[in-house]
């Protein structure tokens, strides 16, 4: 554990009331790694040699997403999931939604492994607090949203964090909300 954390830049118990992200990487893929890509990255420059920087390795069972908001508004790629952690075995993602837990999941088992299951379906979101949250995904009209928002920022402020959680799969994907949205 000690090694995946690459020395001093990951850990394990932090001021977070709610776990480190170390620890979640443990709890889902195994290994304590602070860094989210697929894979490893070597990283350095021409005054250093490059160090490796080693991510998921592997597809894992259940999936990690994550929304941090920021002042303007954009996601930072360096910080978001890769592929394995994104699309993973199961429809079930652990969620890191502005600092709070929950689980997203479908309870289609085949949802990630049939691309026309994936065109519209319900997400069931629980906090740690136990709220549930009840939404329909629709990414049959991706194209035109995308069309649609090109002239208009799609970070609105009236846009739940929960939604732009589930824009980071499911980009441009029309978000109903069955039950009122998270606060």
């Amino acid at each position: 554990v000690k090694a995946d954390l690459d020395n001093d830049k990951g850990f394990l118990v932090t001021a977070a009331e709610e776990g480190s992200q170390c620890v979640v990487t443990l709890l889902l893929t195994g290994r304590a790694t602070p860094y989210l890509h697929n894979g490893v990255v070597y990283v350095g420059d021409e005054d250093h040699y490059a160090l490796p920087q080693f991510g998921v390795l592997a597809r894992s069972e259940v999936g990690f997403l994550l929304w941090e908001d920021t002042n303007d508004g954009k996601v930072d790629e360096t910080h978001q999931p890769g592929s394995r952690l994104k699309t993973p075995s199961l429809p079930v993602w652990v969620c890191c939604c502005s600092g709070h837990y929950g689980v997203l999941f479908n309870t289609n088992r085949e949802l990630l492994r049939n691309y026309h299951a994936e065109r519209r379906f319900d997400l069931y979101y629980y906090t740690c607090g136990g709220t549930l949250n009840l939404l329909s995904v629709d990414t049959r009209y991706e194209q035109e949203e995308r069309a649609e928002t090109s002239s208009r920022t799609r970070d609105d402020l009236g846009t739940p964090s929960l939604e732009k959680l589930i824009h980071t799969k499911w980009q441009g994907a029309h978000i109903h909300w069955n039950t009122p949205p998270p606060v």
